[in-house]
């Protein structure tokens, strides 16, 4: 008694692990939270109607808003992941206000360890945390209530529809950020 060792381990709060849909979209992989995503539909391009200046999906006979991911986070677009004609949509949002966003890609779902980011890129918008995937490659952890609220402002400026598969991007410049 009175001698020995004590250990006391501190965690951060700050660090937890969740469920997330691992889709890219502009050749960058996102992940965005499983208990925001309502549905994720692959869709054909004869599917997507145009109403009101806006792209829309019917879902459950109900029409839902479509826009590009890569256009709301400000990304340069891509060619079509599938020129065939299908478009692969994460749906989120409450009931009354989905929208569907469309992906180049749906990865598939995975666990990951959440790092929220510092102080200086503390409340950067539609950004909840930074993860690392097990091949190593870093993927921004997207924040859904954010992505509504974005894509509703960027609708209603005008939508946004998929690229065309005639389309054919240039090559991103490289560029290099020292923090």
């Amino acid at each position: 008694r009175g001698s020995g060792t004590a250990f006391r381990i501190r965690l951060p709060v700050t660090l937890a692990t969740f469920k997330g849909i691992l889709a890219s979209c502009g050749g960058q992989p996102f992940v965005i939270p499983t208990m925001s995503v309502r549905r994720i539909k692959r869709v054909h391009r004869d599917e997507i109607h145009t109403v009101e200046d806006a792209e829309t999906i019917l879902l459950d006979g109900m029409p839902v808003a479509l826009v590009r991911l890569d256009a709301v986070l400000g990304l340069p677009p891509q060619a079509p992941a599938d020129p065939g004609g299908h478009v692969e949509v994460v749906v989120l949002g409450p009931a009354e206000r989905q929208i569907g966003f469309a992906v180049d890609e749906v990865l598939g779902e995975q666990e990951v360890l959440v790092k929220s980011l510092g102080r200086p890129l503390r409340r950067v918008r539609n950004v909840a945390g930074a993860t690392v995937l097990g091949s190593g490659t870093p993927a921004v952890i997207l924040h859904a209530g954010d992505l509504v609220k974005s894509a509703v402002r960027f609708s209603g400026a005008g939508g946004v529809r998929p690229a065309p598969p005639s389309v054919v991007p240039e090559a991103p410049k490289a560029r290099r950020i020292l923090v």
